[in-house]
């Protein structure tokens, strides 16, 4: 058997984003809703998730992330906290992307997101839910709590590999790909 990391490719959030967001989960922790929230030091907008994946096929993503790292540096900007599948039913909680969306789906797309079989949808994973109950203080709590409107300059595309522990997702950087000036 081949080994394999399981990989993907991400913006990192900048600091002032983290810091927000580790501010927005203390507020929704209150709601007692039983979600697993992410350390702020783990944010990123995911462009392409490969999962497990053999390391021989790191030669060809990196390719892949050089070529699509030739694009100027752009901005986007962060706003309102969402849900998928909807606020009745929250699977995953997540605050949105405005201002450049269309960017990071075309970077995404550069990337082979689209092999994946979904649509891009730019967000930050902030929780995802373990059990039921407590929806309604949850949604309650978020519309209390909002998320500031920042703004984050876009300016390389990172690979991580992660490793699931005990304690939740642990991220290391396999490569870094600076765009254009």
């Amino acid at each position: 058997m081949l080994p394999t990391a399981r990989l993907f490719i991400a913006v990192p959030a900048a600091d002032e984003v983290r810091r927000a967001a580790a501010r927005l989960i203390a507020e929704l922790r209150l709601s007692g809703a039983d979600f697993k929230w992410v350390e702020p030091e783990n944010l990123h907008l995911t462009l392409r998730f490969f999962g497990a994946t053999p390391l021989e096929r790191l030669p060809e993503i990196e390719s892949l992330m050089g070529k699509a790292a030739r694009r100027p540096r752009f901005a986007v900007s962060f706003g309102p906290v969402g849900a998928f599948n909807s606020w009745e039913d929250p699977k995953v909680l997540w605050v949105g992307v405005g201002q450049g969306a269309a960017e990071l789906a075309a970077l995404a797309e550069s990337l082979g997101a689209s092999a994946e079989g979904r649509p891009f949808s730019a967000h930050l994973t902030i929780g995802r839910r373990r059990g039921r109950g407590g929806g309604e203080r949850l949604k309650a709590a978020a519309r209390r709590a909002g998320f500031p409107e920042l703004r984050q300059e876009v300016d390389r595309i990172v690979l991580f590999e992660s490793r699931l522990t005990a304690q939740g997702p642990a991220y290391s950087i396999r490569k870094e790909e600076s765009f254009l000036s």
